[in-house]
């Protein structure tokens, strides 16, 4: 008999327990923040995202890939009007182009059919990339294999190459705000380079 009580007893016991701690995690929801809405402040404005702006309206996509090449080299011999009435639209891309070192002779050497219809020198395209509200000159030239991209910039009266690139024939561009995005997307596959003002130079945007 004092066996069968000490049982009641443990089991007593073991439900007295079990219903305080039923009691406990009741009283601990109870405590616990509501879920739902709260109030978090002044919400953060919300700005339109900005579109991309084709340079080249119309162009294919580019086959394959290609590489950048930056640069920053002042153009000899080649002086911008400043001023109101100056700028980079007084200076015709192909004298820059064949004033320009760093432009292969091939080039310059196909440049006599410019103006023209055999002129393989894409519609030269004035759009501001380095936020000083003055246009910067992009020109490109479609060689055979590839197509040859440059920007140039102006400043005191000089001209700077701040872009030098080669990349795959048909390639086209677009700029979205100041940047300057490359594509050379083609089978089934994406790939761009955006380019954006340091400071110096157009630089590539790192990925991620």
């Amino acid at each position: 008999m004092l066996c069968s009580g000490r049982r009641r007893s443990v089991l007593v016991s073991t439900v007295a327990l079990a219903g305080l701690a039923s009691a406990g995690m009741v009283l601990a929801a109870g405590c616990a923040p509501a879920e739902g809405a709260r109030d978090a402040g002044v919400a953060p404005s919300v700005s339109a995202p900005e579109s991309a702006s084709p340079l080249w309206p119309g162009r294919p996509p580019a086959p394959s890939h290609g590489g950048p090449s930056p640069s920053a080299v002042p153009v000899p011999q080649v002086t911008v009007p400043e001023g109101p009435e100056g700028g980079l639209r007084k200076v015709s891309p192909e004298q820059l182009l064949r004033a320009d070192p760093g432009v292969p002779e091939v080039v310059k050497g196909s440049l006599g059919d410019c103006p023209g219809r055999r002129c393989r020198l894409r519609t030269p395209v004035y759009v501001d990339l380095t936020g000083d509200g003055k246009p910067e000159l992009v020109l490109a030239f479609d060689d055979t294999g590839r197509t040859l991209m440059w920007a140039y910039t102006a400043s005191g009266g000089s001209v700077r190459r701040v872009l030098d690139y080669a990349g795959p024939q048909q390639m086209t561009a677009t700029t979205i705000g100041r940047d300057l995005v490359v594509d050379e997307s083609g089978e089934g596959r994406k790939s761009t380079v955006r380019f954006r003002w340091n400071g110096r130079v157009l630089a590539p945007v790192p990925v991620g």
